[in-house]
């Protein structure tokens, strides 16, 4: 027997969805580096990818009434790359929004800089030594690097973002 034909509806589907998830990619390669600023920006970016990805399938087997199936044939594969998409879109998308709107706050912090590198489109990386003795990069802009340009120390400020995950935001030279 011979495998069913693929609707041209479902070919249309899969184009659309594979054009989201491309979308998605080139957001996270132009977020990804500020996830370097978030407190435990490993759990937010976690987060972010499993719920986007639970949603994606979810609401994609839900609204289409198509059973799950651990299949990657052509009817089957939509799901998983919706669930794709919008991990991705929710890991940008909640790296932005969580970065956009956030909150001062009093706390900071006091380290050694390592290393100021510069990076592209005007983000500089900021590699320091905490006082436990890790190192840690960061992005930072173009006007915070030169104001640290041939500093030893640096204060963090960390401000407390829209999703709850605090961020540094400001970095000031310590004389």
């Amino acid at each position: 027997m011979s495998e069913p034909q693929a609707h041209p509806d479902e070919k249309t589907l899969t184009s659309l969805l594979l054009a989201a998830v491309i979308l998605g990619a080139i957001g996270l390669m132009r977020e990804a580096p500020l996830y370097d600023n978030v407190l435990e920006g490993w759990r937010f970016f976690n987060s972010a990818f499993f719920i986007g990805a639970l949603v994606g399938f979810l609401g994609w087997t839900q609204t289409f009434h198509i059973v799950p199936t651990l299949s990657l044939k052509p009817a089957d594969r939509q799901p998983w790359i919706a669930a794709f998409a919008l991990a991705l879109i929710f890991t940008v998308g909640g790296s932005w929004l969580n970065r956009q709107y956030t909150t001062p706050t009093e706390r900071s912090i006091v380290a050694e800089i390592d290393s100021l590198k510069e990076g592209k489109n005007d983000r500089w990386q900021l590699s320091v030594k905490h006082s436990d003795g890790m190192y840690q990069r960061y992005q930072l802009t173009k006007e915070a690097a030169e104001a640290l340009d041939k500093k030893s120390s640096v204060r963090m400020h960390i401000s407390h973002g829209a999703l709850g995950f605090d961020l540094y935001t400001r970095f000031e030279p310590i004389p």
